[in-house]
């Protein structure tokens, strides 16, 4: 847990693993898994698996996204809010919250269901294998996210060719896209003579980053085209199983990761102006993040 959170902080948290996880155990107890016939009961489970398979690609990507903001936003509050950190930190986990809640009442209105009828059928599963590993896998995605960790996507499995070598290529050449596609962007705003807010800037990055590792990643293994969640799960499992490849990534984003400063005018001339440039984009997403929560960077 972060540092200053209190028992509120604990309650929300637990809650919000209840709802990711659908531990709601008092949720359709008047119809447990012995009074209903083997044919419904598989029947139910040939429904509910696709949405939790849904549900946990969703999350993951939030979880991500997340993870990627959380010591950024965190860092912000103790700099510019030092005296009432902790309640704006409590405030960033209720918006954390409510997010990924909204993702999984969105994926279950998709299957036709409502967020409630998919928690009372795990709840009914709990003793599959598959539902019981759904449930541990967003949980501790959530956790991991709220930590700053990038999460492990729930039951993936090693992808045969996705090495760490082929991880680091991958990396360096979405870096390469995200940046040509941030800069056109840009450029075609400003030739549009439209003015780019952090807000603004925060969308496009985010849309860039999103297309330019799916574009790199099915040059590179066209066999997981459109399956960006599996690179992201294999970067997230070395970093965290490899001292030597946390170095390695590092060096890579000092080396690649996207520079923003000729967008701002700051031409760039050296490691001093790439550290700033480096930050434009977190700082852009640290400020739509702040605005959600009502609040203005300095």
């Amino acid at each position: 847990m972060f540092d200053g959170d209190g028992p509120r902080a604990a309650v929300r948290l637990a809650a919000a693993a209840a709802a990711v996880g659908g531990l709601i155990w008092w949720m359709n107890r008047q119809r447990k898994p012995s009074e209903i016939g083997e044919a419904e009961l598989d029947e139910e489970i040939a429904k509910l698996l696709p949405i939790l398979d849904e549900l946990g690609k969703s999350l993951f990507f939030d979880c991500t996204d997340i993870a990627a903001t959380t010591k950024a936003v965190h860092d912000k509050i103790d700099a510019s809010n030092p005296g009432i950190a902790d309640q704006l930190k409590e405030l960033w986990q209720t918006r954390v919250f409510e997010r990924l809640q909204k993702t999984q009442a969105d994926v279950t209105a998709r299957f036709g269901c409502t967020l409630e009828e998919v928690v009372a059928l795990q709840e009914r599963h709990m003793g599959h294998e598959r539902v019981g590993a759904h449930i541990e896998g967003c949980t501790a995605m959530m956790y991991d996210a709220l930590a700053g960790v990038l999460p492990l996507l729930p039951g993936a499995a090693a992808t045969e060719g996705l090495t760490e070598d082929k991880v680091v290529e991958i990396l360096i050449e979405s870096y390469k896209l995200e940046e040509k596609k941030v800069k056109k962007a840009m450029h075609r705003a400003r030739g549009k003579q439209q003015q780019v807010t952090v807000q603004d800037f925060d969308a496009i990055c985010t849309v860039a980053k999103k297309d330019a590792t799916e574009q790199a990643l099915g040059k590179a293994m066209p066999e997981l085209t459109g399956r960006r969640e599996v690179f992201l799960s294999a970067l997230a499992l070395y970093l965290r199983s490899s001292d030597a490849f946390v170095k390695r990534k590092t060096k890579v984003d000092d080396a690649s990761k996207p520079r923003w400063d000729s967008l701002f005018g700051k031409p760039g001339n050296g490691h001093g102006s790439k550290s700033k440039a480096t930050g434009a984009a977190a700082a852009a997403a640290v400020a739509g993040q702040l605005a959600a929560m009502g609040l203005t960077a300095p």
